[in-house]
């Protein structure tokens, strides 16, 4: 029983593991109807890209730390977000194809996953994907945390779910050092959520400060001098107030969670020509959807069309034949050469 046991578990070295096979037969799958076919057409590159979607996940062993975290940043997400509440045998630094082959499935470009071990406690790793392909990562230790659940007395009612936050950097170091400014890019990309050209004031409901301090980045080896890479989150709501200008309004924040502190431990960079097509803006075509004619929308957002048809005629509308309904036949007229009188008369007679 244990030789069987372990020839039907070994696999040769050339065989590749399932998550390989899973994910090569969704690559290479075809639609075969209609609705296939637009669900794939969904998935496509775009000029415009969709929202971002984000993918939270929790490894074999996780704390509630993490867990917390997790959750926090799955309602920051919302609703472009995904959380996975089973535990994983993933390990994105050893082998990123199990987590690739999640991302593709649940159609996700950006995950969270999160861990906890006696060398890497409190692990929180956030990530970016390009062509179901991870393009980079950072893992961050949880030093302090805050969950959102405990500023709900004093947050003043918070904010929507939608809103689209303001992203606020503070500190010098976000300009000037190198590792800052690659670091400020990819929580850009994490945290923004959907592009908009202009936001009404009102509409302004929530802001996300992240500070750093300058120390410490410069490093290759991540730290100087015992200094360590510090990242601070913080979320705040925002309420407009009555000021004495009458210009603009007081805009008065306080904080609704969560309140995180992250030390930056391992860090893997986009490979060079994998960012070059990232990066990589397609060029406008005949493809790109042209303006819908005799369209409109409402102001419930609701959408309506124009139709131009052609004028009706009645008279040739075919309808059900019936004998009561059929023509009657018409008398001749009286009068008319000799012929036609005699014929007349005849009829005449008939009808008597």
């Amino acid at each position: 029983n244990l030789q069987a046991t372990s020839t039907r578990t070994h696999r040769s070295a050339a065989e590749p593991p399932p998550h390989h096979l899973s994910l090569m037969s969704l690559e290479s799958r075809r639609a075969k109807s209609a609705r296939g076919r637009r669900f794939l057409a969904q998935r496509e590159p775009k000029l415009v890209e969709n929202p971002r979607t984000a993918l939270l996940a929790r490894g074999q062993k996780s704390s509630a730390v993490v867990n917390e975290l997790l959750t926090d940043l799955f309602c920051l997400k919302k609703p472009h977000a995904k959380h996975f509440r089973r535990h994983n045998a993933v390990h994105p630094w050893e082998d990123a194809t199990p987590l690739e082959f999640l991302c593709q499935k649940n159609d996700a470009s950006l995950f969270g996953f999160g861990t906890h071990s006696k060398k890497r406690p409190h692990n929180l790793v956030l990530g970016r994907c390009f062509d179901h392909r991870i393009l980079d990562m950072y893992e961050f230790g949880v030093e302090a945390s805050a969950a959102m659940a405990g500023f709900a007395r004093g947050a003043g009612g918070g904010a929507s779910g939608e809103a689209k936050p303001l992203l606020q950097f503070n500190g010098d170091g976000w300009e000037n050092v190198v590792e800052l400014k690659e670091l400020r890019a990819f929580l850009l990309d994490w945290f923004g959520g959907k592009p908009a050209e202009a936001i009404a004031p009102l509409a302004l409901e929530r802001v996300i400060a992240f500070s750093a301090s300058p120390e410490g980045w410069g490093a290759a080896d991540g730290g100087s001098g015992g200094s360590r890479r510090i990242v601070r989150l913080r979320q705040y709501s925002v309420k407009l107030q009555k000021s004495a200008e009458a210009t603009a309004p007081h805009v008065a924040l306080r904080e609704m969670g969560p309140r995180v502190d992250l030390v930056v431990r391992r860090v893997q960079r986009p490979a060079p020509d994998l960012l070059r097509e990232a990066m990589r803006q397609p060029a406008a075509s005949s493809a790109a959807p042209k303006k819908a004619r005799n369209v409109s929308h409402s102001k419930l957002g609701g959408r309506e069309g124009r139709l131009h048809l052609p004028k009706q005629d009645l008279s040739q509308m075919p309808t059900a034949r019936m004998k009561g309904l059929g023509k009657r036949g018409v008398a001749p007229k009286q009068g008319g050469g000799g012929g036609g009188g005699g014929g007349g008369g005849g009829g005449g007679g008939g009808g008597s």
